[in-house]
């Protein structure tokens, strides 16, 4: 059944006041007035008893899936391009036949009059799904804007010469209203009038008419301790230290060219309290409405890999999620343009720089924002959709199959602009295939495959042991040789034979799942397990009784399989500050659960470089398998060049991580979040000491 208390105009809000012009003879004011009493409007939220907001949002925001209580719904946006501000369901379109209305019912009291509405005056107006709810009360306030809309429409017909349509005694009835809410009317006009002249004084100022320019800049204190070990370390320069000065020092040295770390001779770790920013500036531009061109720059100051650096806590696991260690240089971060097609079924991706998998597969996480969402890195999304680390260019899709379920497809490489290898001889490229399903209005789930290649056998993630990102360090290791063999490759006299890089394909399954149990508690979960198979075997030359062969393991291929996961619960205002977030995270950075052939070997530190342009830094987890250069080991026993180093071994211990965050909302520009995250055995070592990080960060978005 339909009612008098809600109905929409063309261009404005609701319009109750036109059903009472028809009905005015049959129905008394005071009735009219007991009907008007609260509504949802849609033109400014004139209500009296909440804030009118009369500017339109101009900022577009630089990443997608912010907190706890909105990803859920950010993610049923097929082309993730819509107002952020506004939900498809809440606009309203013409209706030129009352018939167009699926709620309205010619055995309606109310079907009569909206009938003559629509044919004499066209002021009625429906939602898109073709729904009226006419039995939505409203205010008064509410009221009058749609008094005041149909008053110009009125006027608008005696302009046009076409009065003899309107009837006198709507126009008697129109005089009464008038009269009745004169004060309301002279408010919402005074109102109107004030967006007019900030509409007017925001196109004056604005970048562009074509182009939207936003910015978010993040400042942070952030602090650390424990971790004694891991770090400590001393980074030394190519093939120096006590190895290749003492013990070989007729060595040519390793075949690589990075720097050497050196975890026997360690001193007290780096963890010193430091101030450091990220900032980003994008520029939006959009030639059709529907289509986005979004371009980012970025740069940022916390340098040398910040408390990953082996001098510090030497470990991935302690990289915070907004650092950048560009040296306040200015870089382009990211070029994408975005477009539906298919009556906005898909939305096409074509990210010429800055492609990663999680750029067209939504993360499912109520974490994945770097200014807002968790302050670690490995909390922030799965980290099977990092896998291939930052990639150049690629291209994707978006697939709105049906209203609860979604297909994403993505695909990137490195080096795409290398006319010697091109897309599809890049040395790194990952295929990352997403289906999105949203089984109630409270339960979003996620279940992702990924097919990666990789020259080096590296997974790319930068959040778990080094152990399991290099998977099993085999890349760049020497094993040892015939002893006769007389190549001087590698490290001397204990690995002669030098691997070089060592191509592999990694196969990854992944889960996510968020659950809004209530209007304010999320809970969010994922999974991923990663296959990595190497492309060749191990040599295989002729090595019986030698007393530094690898006997069994020549001629395999070695593998290396690695899981992780985390659980959340996020708290969505909870001392009732709108826009607040509490934030608990507990799971398992990748570890290295399998791997094979064990066998010895000499590996080499691996070196992260997280974000584009980021000068690289070499990590070890104080793995003692890496601890190539120094007399002795972490653990203080002597480092003798007999003493057999391993490759292709899984992590022995497990990590787990601890996160709490505050996200306090000082306003619709500025958010503060202070927070701090534990892991215990970083690197999945047992012999390492949990260490703590924490942050104090505070971010504005304009």
């Amino acid at each position: 059944m339909i009612g008098i208390k809600y109905f929409l105009l063309t261009g404005a809000s609701a319009i109750v006041f036109a059903l009472s012009i028809s009905m005015a003879k049959a129905i008394e004011q005071p009735k009219i007035e007991e009907a008007l009493q609260s509504i949802n409007t849609s033109v400014a939220q004139l209500s009296e008893k909440e804030s009118v907001k009369l500017e339109k949002n101009l900022q577009s925001d630089l990443n997608i899936d912010i907190d706890a209580e909105q990803s859920i719904d950010r993610l049923t946006n097929v082309s993730q391009l819509k107002d952020d501000e506004n939900s498809p369901e809440d606009n309203i379109e013409q209706v030129t036949s009352v018939s167009q209305l699926s709620d309205v019912q010619p055995s309606d009291w109310a079907f009569g009059a909206l009938q003559s509405l629509i044919e004499r005056y066209g002021v009625i107006a429906g939602y898109p799904n073709g729904t009226f709810r006419g039995n939505r009360a409203m205010t008064r306030y509410e009221f009058a804007a749609g008094l005041n809309a149909a008053l110009d429409k009125i006027n608008q017909i005696i302009a046009a010469g076409t009065e003899n349509n309107v009837r006198k005694e709507d126009l008697v009835t129109l005089q009464k209203l008038q009269e009745e809410f004169a004060a309301e009317l002279a408010t919402l006009r005074g109102r109107v009038d004030t967006l007019e002249a900030r509409t007017a004084e925001i196109e004056a100022q604005q970048f562009s008419t074509t182009t939207i320019m936003n910015a978010e800049v993040i400042f942070a204190v952030s602090s650390a301790f424990g971790g004694d070990p891991p770090g400590g370390c001393r980074v030394l320069d190519d093939d120096t230290g006590y190895f290749f000065d003492v013990v070989y020092p007729q060595s040519t040295g390793d075949r690589d060219q990075i720097d050497e770390v050196d975890c026997g001779d360690r001193e007290e770790p780096a963890r010193n309290t430091v101030f450091s920013h990220l900032t980003r500036i994008g520029l939006q531009s959009s030639f059709t409405g529907k289509d986005v061109l979004r371009t980012y720059l970025t740069t940022g100051n916390f340098d040398n890999g910040g408390f990953t650096n082996p001098e510090s806590l030497n470990t991935y696991m302690a990289r915070l999620s907004h650092q950048a260690g560009l040296n306040n240089k200015v870089y382009l971060d990211l070029l994408e343009y975005r477009f539906p097609a298919f009556n906005d079924k898909v939305v096409f991706s074509v990210i010429p720089f800055g492609f990663e998998l999680s750029s067209v597969l939504s993360a499912n996480s109520p974490y994945f924002d770097i200014g807002r969402g968790s302050i670690s890195r490995f909390g922030q999304l799965n980290p099977v959709l990092r896998i291939g680390g930052p990639m150049d260019a690629g291209v994707g899709f978006d697939w709105l199959i049906a209203d609860p379920v979604r297909l994403q497809v993505a695909y990137g490489t490195r080096d795409s602009g290398d006319f010697g290898e091109g897309i599809f001889g890049a040395d790194h490229s990952a295929l990352g295939v997403q289906l999105v399903v949203r089984p109630t209005q409270n339960i979003v789930t996620g279940i992702s495959y990924v097919n990666a290649y990789s020259s080096d056998g590296t997974l790319g993630t930068y959040t778990g042991s080094v152990n399991a990102e290099t998977s099993g360090l085999w890349s760049g290791s020497s094993i040892p040789a015939p002893p006769n063999e007389g190549n001087l490759s590698g490290f001397e006299p204990c690995c002669r034979y030098f691997l070089g890089d060592q191509p592999a394909h990694t196969n990854a399954v992944g889960a996510s799942l968020q659950w809004r149990v209530t209007e304010k508690l999320t809970f969010g979960a994922w999974g991923g397990y990663m296959f990595t198979n190497f492309l060749e075997a191990l040599p295989n030359f002729p090595i019986e009784g030698a007393p530094n062969g690898i006997g069994n393991s020549a001629g395999k291929k070695p593998f290396a399989n690695a899981a992780t996961f985390l659980v959340s619960l996020g708290i969505s205002d909870p001392f009732g500050r709108e826009g607040d977030l509490l934030g608990f995270l507990f799971g398992m950075p990748p570890k290295l659960v399998d791997a094979g052939p064990e066998t010895q070997g000499t590996p080499v530190p691996f070196f992260e470089q997280v974000v584009r342009e980021e000068d690289p830094t070499p990590v070890t987890d104080n793995n003692d398998n890496l601890n190539t250069v120094s007399q002795f080991t972490t653990d203080g026993r002597e480092n003798l060049p007999t003493l057999p180093k391993r490759v292709g071994v899984r992590d022995k211990a497990t990590s787990l991580h601890f996160e709490v965050f505050y996200r306090f909302r000082v306003s619709d520009n500025v958010w503060i979040t202070p927070g701090f995250f534990v892991v215990t055995n970083p690197g999945h070592i047992a012999d390492n000491d949990t260490i703590f990080v924490g942050t104090l960060r505070t971010t504005f978005r304009f």
